[in-house]
């Protein structure tokens, strides 16, 4: 069994809470990961990865994601969501719709973004959140991101509700935070709904409470349509061997994307053999092997 499952998610459990629902389906030793988790508060996109799709991860871990975000202006917690203690709150009768869609255009483009302190991220070899729980000290560092859509989708003072799409590594809830102070108030983010992950949207998700072990099987996106983004090279069975053996291949067999470098699928005509490679003039060389039935 390998495959992608595109999960909706509920608000209210953890990401993990939805691999083990999904282990007691199958109730057989199948490798299980994700590809970005999303955190108790936020529902929607979530990938379960099942099998040698788990193999992938990390290159569907910098798929662009899709949100839509509830922002509340005038309350500023300490984990940048509503879930977190207050820290201070302030009067926003002068905010407009006008002037949250001026903020919201700071952030567009490229930008450099403080994650929250109550994150997974490590300082000194320890995540932060467990770090700020103790009370002690936390400095994330600035990290680079790109917010490349982030419109007003409705004002109801005092909550926003956007829409963005952004690269990997950004935080939402930072965003939030941001947007607060830079139209001179605070703000926390009051809800989160995932959209959308690369080619996978919400509206295809399945509830994970839907599932039986049939209808999961049949859930499943074959690996090659989560990596549908790559460029896809033909090889010969011999260049099937030569990748799997970790050699570097310089005839490409099929068409080759003319003047791409980067990552692509390799695949054998009868579809045993998937992998990941990576191009550089001309030549391939395996950066994962997928499978080689």
């Amino acid at each position: 069994m390998r495959g992608v499952l595109n999960a909706n998610k509920p608000s209210g459990i953890s990401s993990y809470d939805v691999i083990r629902h999904i282990k007691s389906i199958l109730r057989s030793p199948v490798p299980i990961g994700h590809a970005g988790t999303l955190d108790p508060l936020a529902s929607g996109v979530l990938l379960i990865l099942l099998g040698e799709a788990t193999k992938v991860s990390r290159f569907l871990l910098n798929l662009p994601k899709e949100y839509v975000a509830g922002v509340l202006f005038g309350k500023q917690t300490d984990t940048d969501d509503i879930t977190g203690a207050t820290l201070s709150e302030r009067p926003v009768s002068d905010l407009t719709a006008d002037s949250v869609r001026t903020g919201l255009e700071r952030f567009t483009g490229e930008i450099e973004q403080v994650p929250p302190a109550f994150s997974a991220l490590k300082q000194d070899g320890e995540p932060l959140y467990r770090l700020a729980r103790k009370g002690q000290v936390v400095c994330p560092k600035p990290r680079k991101i790109v917010i490349s859509k982030l419109e007003l989708l409705d004002w109801q003072p005092p909550t926003a509700t956007i829409r963005c799409v952004v690269s990997a590594g950004t935080y939402v809830r930072a965003l939030a935070r941001d947007l607060g102070k830079s139209l001179g108030t605070v703000a926390t983010l009051a809800s989160l709904v995932r959209t959308r992950v690369g080619p996978f949207s919400i509206e295809d998700a399945t509830t994970p409470d839907s599932l039986d072990a049939t209808s999961l099987i049949e859930r499943l996106a074959p690996i090659d349509v989560a990596l549908s983004w790559m460029p896809r090279l033909a090889v010969s069975p011999i260049q099937a061997r030569q990748l799997h053996q970790g050699k570097v291949v310089s005839e490409l067999g099929g068409p080759t994307p003319s003047g791409v470098d980067g990552f692509a699928l390799a695949e054998t005509e009868d579809l045993r053999f998937l992998a990941v490679v990576a191009l550089l003039g001309g030549r391939m060389r395996t950066e994962r092997i997928v499978y080689a039935d």
